[in-house]
């Protein structure tokens, strides 16, 4: 078994030692492989302890590997150790031990430096021919912005007066919207559309269309996470000994030294309701017609409870205990690339909790389950088969349909714009502007540890100026 250790170097950075035995694969006998982990992207102390514990698992499963007669499946033998056989090894052991979306982040980074290193001709050469400046010119890549094709077209020059548009819109070559789209305001039709007019038309498509790019930004937490995973990937190839320094940790992202992590940054006032709105926003929903009562309920439970998303959609019937007037989290329902929709655990050990539930909710959730009860009579003695978040027909909600109908919901009513996860922020925050201890407001939102919450929401709290010049003022004059 793994067993790790983290400490601080002397600039006060956070690394981790990870120790772990297995068998020597040269003598057979047993050996300490030791491993160290420096913090350089700047991780909170509570982010960093889970990357350690990820670590730790991908460290040992690949030790057990070493003790095999080939140390990466026939590579060794070879000579030449290639980025793509190394991942390949690697992320077999991913797949095993981790979650799916991370092995998904994994093939998305791979697929894109696989594309790099075959455009600087490294893609057949070994690991140890991609230095530090190929990673650096790869992360940079990201910053001037990715260019890709969408399956649109546009004019680039008028089409010819001869044409009869009014017996293409007969013929249905194109639609009238379309069509004035075209030509009055620039904007674009599907390829498709616009090589069936050249045909129809007898004129080629390069001579009067144009498909359209779009340029794709990235974000530096993104570039980051395709950092982080490179550098993992490359962990792997200095333990097998086939390079001394790891290329990637000489990188940057970004122009900023700070240390701070950016994923943590404070929540906006823009991005949560506030007192007034979120009472607004409640009885809009309130108002909303019974037919609808599966987006009213579930809604209205974000709100009230702060849960992610994902654990919303986890959500079964069997989960709430209507005595204790409390609602157990116990996993989180997701869909990957790949791997479809798929069940698996919270985000956090911590993430595994029991949040309150008020007495207005739950005569909503009583009205909820005979909306059930109506499709079901035999519903009672099913909870475990139903899912709470789902849509008209009683199936399980699908992700992406809980924030696009919230989106119209928002904009039908000139509400502010607030994401589903800006349900979780607004809980939060209501909860913190009340007074509510930050122990207990971290506790329930399911933290690894309240300096998380304290970091992202500690502008919420009232007054805490004024507290304390009080504070010291009243110690002055006593």
């Amino acid at each position: 078994m793994a067993y790790s250790k983290i400490t601080t170097n002397k600039r006060g950075v956070l690394q981790a030692k990870i120790q772990a035995y297995g068998l020597d694969p040269a003598t057979g006998k047993s050996k300490l492989y030791v491993k160290t982990i420096h913090n350089i992207d700047g991780l909170s102390e509570a982010k960093f302890k889970k990357y350690v514990t990820k670590a730790e698992i991908e460290f040992e499963e690949s030790i057990k590997l070493t003790g095999k007669t080939s140390a990466l499946d026939g590579v060794v033998s070879d000579g030449v150790l290639t980025f793509t056989q190394l991942v390949k090894e690697w992320k077999a052991t991913v797949l095993q031990n981790l979650s799916k979306s991370y092995y998904s982040r994994i093939c998305d980074t791979e697929g894109k430096f696989t594309e790099f290193l075959v455009e600087h001709h490294l893609a057949d050469k070994p690991i140890s021919a991609i230095t530090v400046r190929h990673v650096q010119l790869f992360l940079n890549s990201f910053c001037s912005g990715e260019r890709t094709a969408t399956n649109l077209a546009k004019l680039k020059n008028p089409l010819p007066d001869s044409i009869n548009f009014r017996e293409m819109i007969r013929e249905k070559i194109i639609n009238a919207n379309s069509l004035y789209r075209l030509k009055h305001l620039e904007g674009g039709v599907n390829i498709s559309t616009a090589k069936n007019i050249c045909k129809y038309c007898h004129i080629k498509f390069d001579d009067y269309f144009e498909q359209i790019f779009k340029v794709r930004e990235y974000s530096a937490e993104t570039i980051k996470g395709h950092r982080r995973i490179l550098r993992t990937i490359f962990n792997e190839a200095v333990r097998y000994e086939w390079i001394t320094k790891n290329p990637v940790c000489k990188t940057k992202v970004g122009a900023s030294t700070s240390s701070c992590n950016i994923s943590l940054k404070p929540i906006e006032e823009k991005e949560v309701f506030s007192l007034t709105e979120v009472k607004q926003f409640l009885k809009l929903l309130d108002e909303l017609p019974e037919d609808l009562i599966y987006r009213r309920v579930t809604l209205k439970f974000m709100v009230l409870t702060g849960v992610r998303t994902a654990e919303l959609h986890g959500l079964r019937w069997s989960d709430f205990d209507f005595d204790k007037r409390i609602v157990h989290i116990r996993r989180n329902r997701l869909a990957t690339d790949g791997f479809g929709i798929y069940e698996k655990d919270p985000k956090s050990r911590t993430s595994k909790r029991d949040i309150p539930l008020p007495a207005e909710l739950l005569d909503d959730l009583r009205k909820y389950m005979d909306w059930f009860r109506l499709a079901d009579d035999e519903f009672d003695s099913k909870l475990d088969e139903y899912y709470f978040s789902v849509n008209i027909f009683r199936e399980p909600e699908v992700k992406s349909s809980t924030g696009q109908w919230l989106a119209k919901f928002e904009k039908k009513h000139g509400l502010k714009r607030v994401s589903p996860h800006g349900l979780r922020h607004t809980y939060c925050s209501i909860l913190l502007a009340q007074n509510v201890p930050i122990q207990t407001v971290s506790k329930y939102l399911g933290h690894s540890d309240s300096t998380i919450t304290l970091e992202v929401y500690s502008h919420f709290i009232p007054d805490t100026q004024e507290r304390v010049t009080d504070a010291l003022s009243n110690l002055l004059n006593s």
